[in-house]
């Protein structure tokens, strides 16, 4: 049997539920691990994506073997997929709740990539900076790249300032060859 329901509207139904029932951070926890385990363990990975067992069979099993350890209207939303899309489809739940999740808790995403080692004091002192001028709970994660030579580059969601040495010295280049 083949669902019609996008992704979008079963990550939209699972936070509803999840908020009707003030249990939206453990659904949160439990959709972002399940994920984390149907990518690595293959025998859950044919299971979900199986066609052999009805949704109902699928939840029944589901609940009997996992239900101590994850939520139960993820399970539900898992039950009701099936198929090779399967997994792709339970991603992109996740994905699609943990932006609704931030979007109700006021929260951005930064990456960072810094040239050198950046001390703990530092990175709070530019979480706060980032908090404050984006009016949002910044979430901040970060990498070191030496070949930045200096500066810092930023993806905030889905947009990236770009402040680094290196770059600027690709933009001197650039502009000296129209010469």
């Amino acid at each position: 049997m083949k669902h019609k329901i996008s992704a979008k509207r079963l990550s939209d139904t699972l936070f509803e539920i999840a908020k009707n029932n003030d249990s939206i951070e453990q659904v949160k926890t439990s959709i972002i691990e399940f994920d984390n385990i149907l990518r690595t363990n293959n025998e859950l990975k044919s299971f979900v994506q199986s066609k052999r067992f009805s949704q109902v069979e699928k939840l029944a099993i589901l609940m009997d073997a996992l239900g101590s350890s994850f939520n139960g209207f993820v399970l539900g939303i898992v039950s009701y997929t099936s198929g090779i899309k399967a997994s792709k489809i339970i991603r992109q739940v996740k994905n699609n709740f943990i932006d609704t999740y931030k979007d109700m808790k006021n929260i951005v995403s930064v990456h960072a990539t810094f040239s050198s080692e950046v001390s703990e004091e530092e990175l709070n002192d530019i979480q706060k900076k980032l908090s404050s001028y984006l009016n949002k709970d910044a979430e901040l994660t970060f990498e070191v790249d030496p070949s930045l030579i200096g500066g810092a580059k930023f993806r905030i969601d889905n947009m990236f300032l770009d402040a680094s040495v290196k770059s600027q010295l690709k933009n001197i280049k650039s502009d000296l060859m129209k010469i």
